[in-house]
């Protein structure tokens, strides 16, 4: 078999040899990215505990016409145990009985503050989080999800543990819980591969983030950047856009384990997922050129990937031996790896389903990249006319 190998190794022409070179460089690459950057996730998150002292944090809330949420969510987080919380709920405006729910709350918990939107008014949720940031007395700041399902006594020691001097921002994990709509596995799976992705970049330091929920940070950060500035026309992304503008690689933590976990209800149908795309897509149109780059490289190497296999195949069948073994052997790591996250992050019955996105998704985004960027372009140039 050996022999035979070499044999036509020496018969390939100079183009053949092009394309097999080019096909080991784009492995090669992408077993890389396997080892330094998702698996650098899995290392970290083995390292030892925060401390135990806690900080004082203030939780931040925006709702809007969500009555039963605030009913059954807000009760469960304000009996929680922290002397040093507070909580700050805005209401955007709501249309139900939110407002009502939120005032008998407010008579209930002291360390409850309360504070609405009078009138619709363009870009609401942006100020509302920045009435929010305004009223919170705490150092710390975190927004938290009106939807979550599980505020637990573990979740808030855990998020609320102190740090190093340098750190000014906390990154803990956000899922979403399961449901029978079909769209719902796919929104899981996306929003998983998100996080893992902003988290091993960020160790890497390209530091950013996908998700504003469930992060902590020093509140003084956004004040020295002057809030959203500019950005507070954009309409995908909010607090997102000034967090990865002051996170670095050595001043965020990352607490992703089973403690500090928020459970999100979302009815998440294909709307909703095409907006979680749409969503990370903006995010990283405001990032950094080099990070753009480096995520471009990613985006490219993974299209490409599986089409340089097919063309190598093309030109050079014989190799198909060697081929088979560099795919079985990226293959296996990338299982092993993407299995344990998803076991630790408490995303089970997902690990089949991950195999197969990951393999669609990186086609389907560039479709829908384009798709929308154009989209995105035509809508500006009639704003201008």
């Amino acid at each position: 078999m050996i022999r035979e190998l070499l044999d036509t190794f020496n018969a390939l022409t100079t183009i053949q040899l092009v394309v097999v070179v080019a096909v080991a460089l784009l492995w090669l690459l992408r077993l890389l990215y396997l080892l330094f950057f998702p698996l650098r996730v899995l290392v970290k998150m083995r390292t030892k505990p925060l401390a135990t002292e806690k900080a004082p944090l203030s939780v931040l809330m925006v709702v809007r016409n969500e009555e039963e949420n605030c009913r059954e969510t807000l009760p469960r987080l304000l009996n929680l145990e922290n002397p040093d919380m507070e909580v700050v709920v805005i209401d955007d405006y709501s249309q139900d009985n939110t407002l009502s729910v939120l005032g008998l709350l407010k008579q209930r918990y002291q360390r409850m503050k309360l504070s609405s939107l009078s009138q619709e008014t363009r870009y609401s949720e942006k100020l509302a989080q920045n009435i929010a940031l305004k009223s919170a007395e705490k150092d710390w700041v975190l927004l938290y999800p009106v939807s979550a399902q599980n505020p637990s006594q573990d979740w808030l020691n855990e998020i609320g543990k102190t740090v190093a001097d340098q750190v000014v921002v906390k990154v803990a994990y956000t899922t979403v819980a399961a449901n029978n709509n079909r769209f719902n596995k796919f929104y899981r799976i996306e929003n998983f591969f998100q996080q893992v992705r902003s988290a091993s970049y960020s160790l890497n330091g390209l530091a950013f983030v996908y998700k504003e929920e469930n992060v902590a940070f020093k509140k003084a950060e956004y004040f020295k950047l002057g809030g959203f500035g500019l950005k507070v026309q954009e309409p995908y992304a909010n607090l997102e856009l000034v967090i990865n503008r002051f996170i670095r690689k050595k001043n965020v933590k990352f607490c992703f384990n089973d403690k500090s976990i928020l459970t999100k209800q979302v009815a998440a149908g294909l709307s909703e997922f095409k907006d979680l795309v749409r969503k990370s897509i903006r995010i990283e149109k405001h990032l950094s050129k080099w990070k753009q780059f480096v995520l471009l490289l990613d985006r490219l190497t993974q299209v490409f990937y599986p089409l340089s296999l097919a063309l190598v195949l093309l030109v050079a069948f014989k190799l198909w031996p060697i081929i088979a073994a560099l795919v079985v052997v990226k293959l296996l790591v990338f299982m092993v790896i993407i299995k344990i996250l998803q076991n630790r992050l408490n995303e089970r019955k997902l690990f089949i389903t991950s195999l197969v996105f990951s393999f669609i998704m990186p086609f389907y985004k560039l479709f829908f990249r384009w798709s929308f960027n154009r989209q995105s372009q035509n809508h500006k140039w009639k704003n201008r006319g």
